[in-house]
């Protein structure tokens, strides 16, 4: 079965290049999500013209709650609200899939370039067995504890280099230039659809050979910025500026940070 799992988010997608346009809560989100649902429409087209039979999207962005779901062909289901990972359920992904792809995605936390962050401001790094990586590391990290590879990314530029740089042989549609962290060269959306659309639709007839970034015995070190999230998860958990989580699995590790954080933000309340 072609199968796929699809990762949102949505500082990456088309023509976004603020956070004013990526918050819920401002006046111009709705350019933000017009254009997430643009670009999630087109990579479905894609897949689906290229033969996909199933596909599961996973809404990553603020609380899950950005894709409308009446716009989804029926072969699409959509897991939103993100519930959390844990050490067994990898947000739906599992050993049935084809292939893993990130829409909307960006570089990680330092870089500099367009809207880059790792996950969330509270996180300054995040390092596996020592190497340092952003969000498009640990979900390719996670995909690999399944043995299925990051087939394909859209993001803006400096998100394409990274994942390529991670992943040999994945497909990158950059939808935007990075200038800056809070600038770039936007491409039409009809172009960025159509580009979307066309590596959708190659992917499924033509799979790309996409190495699998399998993490061995992974040590997972989450090194915090300054604030008071990290205040309250030193109090809790008896740390300093990081801390480091060791399992079987990336996605253990990574399910296992995740309950700490939401523990951390309901004392926060």
């Amino acid at each position: 079965m072609k199968k796929y799992m699809i990762r949102c988010d949505i500082e990456g997608v088309s023509g976004v290049v603020s956070y004013e346009q990526a918050d819920p809560s401002r006046a111009e989100f709705a350019f933000g999500k017009k254009m997430f649902m643009d670009d999630l429409l087109a990579l479905l087209e894609g897949l689906n013209k290229g033969g996909a039979d199933k596909i599961v999207i996973y809404d990553e962005h603020f609380y899950g709650r950005n894709i409308d779901i009446d716009r989804l062909p029926e072969n699409v289901t959509a897991i939103c609200g993100k519930p959390p990972y844990k050490a067994d359920w990898a947000g739906g992904l599992d050993e049935s899939f084809a292939g893993l792809i990130l829409l909307g995605f960006h570089s990680k936390r330092g870089t500099e370039e367009l809207l880059h962050h790792s996950y969330e401001p509270d996180i300054k790094n995040l390092t596996l067995n020592g190497m340092s990586v952003g969000e498009i590391g640990i979900e390719a990290a996670i995909a690999g504890d399944y043995g299925v590879p990051l087939a394909m990314i859209t993001a803006d530029s400096a998100g394409v280099a990274e994942a390529k740089a991670l992943v040999p042989g994945i497909v990158g549609v950059s939808v935007k230039e990075s200038l800056w962290h809070s600038g770039g060269e936007c491409l039409s959306g009809r172009l960025t659809a159509k580009m979307i659309r066309d590596a959708g639709e190659k992917l499924v007839k033509n799979p790309p050979a996409a190495k699998i970034f399998k993490v061995e015995n992974p040590e997972l070190k989450v090194e915090f910025a300054h604030g008071a999230y990290h205040e309250k998860f030193k109090e809790l958990y008896k740390c300093g500026d990081s801390i480091v989580i060791k399992g079987k699995t990336v996605t253990a590790c990574w399910a296992e940070y995740w309950q700490m954080k939401l523990k951390t933000q309901e004392a926060m309340k």
